[in-house]
């Protein structure tokens, strides 16, 4: 599955252009540096920090999009920062517990 079918089938909001980079696994945390050293590439990653070092970490692990629950707000400056370094941010409605749900419904498992 692609990052864009991922949005075609949950209808969550995409913050930024969604390319079609494959989605080969989903990864859940919010210490970052603990992402940093656990999250593969192509992972979808679900997190509610919604900061620029966020982007960073993203960019750094190759994750494939990062999925913001619960609707939490995320600035400007975050966004710019994950347009420039191509970074797929997408908003949820729900929990990060129920994106995982939707994640493995999906058929999208863990590395």
């Amino acid at each position: 599955m692609t990052v864009r079918e991922l949005l075609q089938k949950t209808g969550w909001k995409a913050l930024t252009d969604i390319p079609d980079t494959a989605v080969s696994s989903a990864y859940i945390g919010d210490l970052l540096s603990w992402v940093m050293a656990h999250a593969q590439a192509g992972a979808a990653w679900v997190t509610v920090q919604a900061h620029i070092n966020v982007i960073a970490v993203a960019s750094l692990t190759g994750c494939a999009c990062v999925i913001i629950p619960e609707n939490i707000q995320v600035s400007e400056e975050t966004l710019e920062a994950a347009r420039s370094k191509g970074v797929a941010v997408i908003s949820a409605p729900c929990t990060a517990y129920g994106a995982a749900k939707a994640l493995c419904a999906l058929g999208v498992g863990e590395a």
